[in-house]
């Protein structure tokens, strides 16, 4: 009988460290999922950390060519605006001169026998009448004459 004793308590023995043995277990693995799940995350925040620097590098870099095409759009403008509605001094024309010098003194002189034509001289010696003498238009008055008189 002691050795059914024995037995029993070594079975009983068996089967409580089987158990906490089970539980131990679990929890470890638990703990490895977690773990694992955590360095998962890291990664994923590292790479996005990555993502996001490079994204900002890079909207760096098109805003700084973004400031110089529009320093250069500025300055373009500024030369047209020198060229063609302003009258630029005679070195700036030649730093623009895409012709020869024969070409471009033709073109000049041109351009001056056309500012010449389109001068009109007015000998008016009086204003223009915004009006006529009579009446016309829909509003005016018709005189009808009668077939008889």
């Amino acid at each position: 009988m002691d050795y059914m004793y024995a037995a029993a308590w070594l079975g009983a023995g068996l089967v409580i460290g089987a158990v906490i043995a089970r539980l131990i277990t679990l929890k470890q693995l638990n703990q490895h999922k977690l773990q694992l799940e955590l360095e998962e995350s890291q990664a994923q925040l590292a790479q996005y950390r990555r993502d996001v620097s490079s994204h900002l590098e890079t909207t760096n870099q098109l805003m700084t060519q973004l400031q110089d095409n529009y320093s250069r759009i500025a300055r373009h403008i500024a030369d047209s605006k020198m060229q063609l509605v302003e009258r630029p001094t005679e070195s700036v024309r030649q730093d623009i001169n895409y012709l020869s010098g024969d070409t471009a003194a033709y073109i000049r002189q041109s351009l001056n026998q056309i500012d010449e034509k389109r001068r009109v001289y007015s000998n008016a010696e009086q204003q223009p009448r915004d009006y006529s003498g009579e009446a016309s238009g829909l509003i005016k008055e018709r005189k009808y004459s009668k077939a008889g008189e």
